[in-house]
C-alpha cells in the first residue's frame, strides 16, 4: 500500500522532488516500481536526447544513447547507488555514453578532437550551463506549443523559417503589423514563463 500511495503521487503531479526525495525515487526505482521508473524516463528522455544531441550531431544517435543509458539503469537497477541528485546522475551517464560513442565511431576527426578536448578540461559549471541550456530550449518550445494556432504559426515561421515580418503578411494574408503584433505576444509570454536564471538566453530568439 505505501508503495501504490507512492506511485500515485508521483505520477499524478509528475513533480516528484517537491514530494519526494532523490533517494526515495531510487529506491522505488531498486524495488522494481515500474510506474516510478517510468515517470522518470518520461521526465528526461526528450531533454537528455536535445542534450545528447549537441555533442554526437545527430538527432536519431542521440535517441539511441538516450535509450540505452534508461536501458542499462532499468537492467542494473538492483544495484542502483547515487551519491549525487538523480538529474545529475543520468546527464553525466548520458554525456559519457556520448564521449564513448565520438572515440568508438570517430565521428568528424576535429569534432571529436574539440569534444575530448572540452571533456578533459570542463568545469562542473560549463557543463551545469549546458545543462540548463538544454532545458530552456525544451522549456521554449514547449511554451510556444501552449500558443494560439495563429500566433504559433507565425513566430515559427519567423523564428524558426527564417522569414521576414513582410514575407509571413504576405504568406498569410496579413498585414505587417498584425504579423508584428502576433510574434511581439509570443516573446512577451516567452519572457514571462522562462525562469529569471535563463532569462539571458532568449537574447538568440529576439
Amino acid at each position: 500500500m505505501y508503495i501504490d500511495n507512492v506511485t500515485f503521487i508521483f505520477t499524478q503531479t509528475n513533480l516528484y522532488k517537491s514530494t519526494l526525495s532523490d533517494q526515495l525515487i531510487i529506491e522505488q526505482i531498486r524495488n522494481k516500481n515500474e510506474k516510478v521508473f517510468e515517470s522518470v524516463f518520461k521526465e528526461y528522455f526528450k531533454v537528455l536526447t536535445i542534450y545528447a544531441k549537441k555533442y554526437v550531431l545527430d538527432l536519431d544517435t542521440a535517441k539511441d544513447i538516450t535509450q540505452e543509458t534508461f536501458v542499462k539503469l532499468y537492467e542494473k537497477r538492483d544495484e542502483l547507488v547515487i551519491h549525487t541528485s538523480l538529474k545529475s546522475f543520468l546527464y553525466t551517464a548520458v554525456r559519457n555514453r556520448c564521449l564513448d560513442y565520438i572515440k568508438l565511431h570517430k565521428i568528424r576527426q576535429q569534432h571529436k578532437d574539440a569534444i575530448l578536448y572540452e571533456s578533459s578540461t570542463y568545469t562542473e559549471d560549463e557543463d551545469t550551463d549546458l545543462i540548463r541550456y538544454t532545458e530552456l530550449q525544451e522549456k521554449i518550445h514547449k511554451i510556444i506549443k501552449t500558443l494560439p494556432a495563429q500566433n504559433q504559426k507565425i513566430f515559427i515561421l519567423s523564428r524558426f523559417g527564417g522569414k521576414s515580418n513582410q514575407e509571413i503578411a504576405d504568406e498569410l494574408s496579413l498585414s505587417k503589423r498584425t504579423v508584428e503584433t502576433h510574434i511581439s505576444n509570443a516573446l512577451k509570454k516567452i519572457k514571462i514563463s522562462v525562469a529569471i536564471s535563463f532569462i539571458y538566453l532568449i537574447i538568440k530568439f529576439l
